[in-house]
């Protein structure tokens, strides 16, 4: 089932005037809770994979318009966060937190598919066509995802945590990433994102988001597509200024990877611990 307009599932013959990403194409909810302290941080069960698993069937988020989801996306949890991802905040780091759990979580389910066992079951039960289009797009998406993912943060440990933890501890490195670099990266999965090209990865990831980790990816990849398309809808925006441009997009990533693993800073937002990316509860 293909979403909200988005071509995937036809074959290039077939597809009309859809295009492909990269090289290929060449070939209700409650109010807000009132017991606990609004947060703008995750907890990893209130990141959108696991908020949007329905474990007894299908999700009804996969038949929605990216509208829709957006709009849904927006209502606080009672666990007390304000938002179901931090692509929902106006502000640039809090997008960028959200932006660098899509590119971990795709960057990972392209590595997946790159698993030899992996690509000899995509190729036994692929047509030929799709088998080369997804590996040609892997091909092409894969650098952009791994230049632009910012390193895991990481909490400053004191006390007791500062003296059990491993004295061969490796230390987190600065990204090395460069702005310029940086532009022209997120500017690719910018435009990756657009749902009116064809994409065999959002494909694959959205006809295996049965479970594990492709359902991680699809979600991810579903819901930066809702923040670029109406990101800006909730934040006082005229109806022609819903989407995020390029430049805010850009400015999510860059500001993310100049934090590197630190934190929010705890002066400047009171009783707020540094975010864990990739989930950390």
């Amino acid at each position: 089932m293909a979403l909200d307009g988005c071509p995937d599932f036809a074959l290039a013959s077939q597809s009309g005037t859809a295009s492909q990403s990269g090289p290929a194409s060449q070939s209700g909810s409650g109010e807000k809770p009132t017991d606990q302290k609004k947060r703008e941080w995750l907890r990893v069960y209130e990141t959108a994979p696991a908020q949007l698993l329905n474990v007894y069937g299908p999700s009804k988020f996969a038949k929605l318009s990216d509208k829709q989801v957006w709009t849904q996306m927006q209502e606080p949890l009672k666990s007390g966060a304000v938002w179901m991802s931090e692509m929902c905040s106006k502000e640039p780091e809090r997008r960028g937190v959200g932006i660098n759990r899509f590119i971990h979580a795709m960057k990972t389910f392209c590595e997946y598919q790159n698993d030899p066992a992996v690509k000899k079951n995509n190729e036994a039960v692929l047509k030929p066509q799709l088998y080369e289009e997804l590996y040609k797009e892997i091909d092409y998406i894969l650098p952009a995802l791994q230049y632009c993912l910012a390193p895991k943060k990481q909490y400053e440990k004191k006390g007791a945590a500062l003296l059990r933890s491993s004295g061969t501890e490796e230390q987190v490195q600065a990204t090395g990433r460069t702005p310029a670099e940086l532009d022209k990266y997120a500017k690719q999965l910018y435009d990756w994102l657009d749902k009116t090209k064809l994409s065999r990865v959002r494909m694959m990831a959205n006809w295996q988001s049965c479970g594990g980790l492709s359902f991680v990816a699809q979600c991810h990849h579903r819901a930066t597509t809702c923040f670029r398309y109406h990101g800006n809808s909730f934040h006082g925006a005229g109806p022609s200024q819903h989407e995020v441009s390029l430049e805010e997009f850009q400015a999510g990533v860059k500001l993310r990877h100049s934090l590197g693993h630190n934190g929010i800073d705890v002066e400047a937002v009171s009783e707020v611990r540094a975010v864990n990316d990739f989930g950390d509860a």
